[in-house]
């Protein structure tokens, strides 16, 4: 019997260590002092703007500077119609 209670507090004493070296090893989570958003990369599109009811969008093509907007039918409907007229960014 005394080989297993030495056996069970080897395994105790194995725990805490490890629970120790983790939660040094870890990294810190709190320093904000240099928060960027996140960049969009691979993609060929970038939403510019979003009206307030949800009805018209502005999309950016990105690599030919297109920009068009677009109007959904109903607000229920995923259905996204092109509205006329585009601008094209050069620079």
């Amino acid at each position: 019997m005394k080989f297993l209670n030495d056996f069970k507090n080897l395994f105790a004493i194995v725990g805490v260590v490890s629970l120790i070296f983790w939660t040094c090893a870890s990294e810190s989570t709190s320093d904000t002092t240099n928060v960027n958003p996140p960049q969009l990369t691979g993609g060929t599109y970038q939403v510019e703007h979003v009206d307030d009811n949800g009805y018209h969008i502005v999309v950016l093509n990105t690599e030919t500077g297109v920009m068009k907007t677009y109007s959904r039918e109903n607000y229920s409907s995923g259905i996204w119609n092109e509205a006329s007229g585009t601008t094209t960014f050069t620079h």
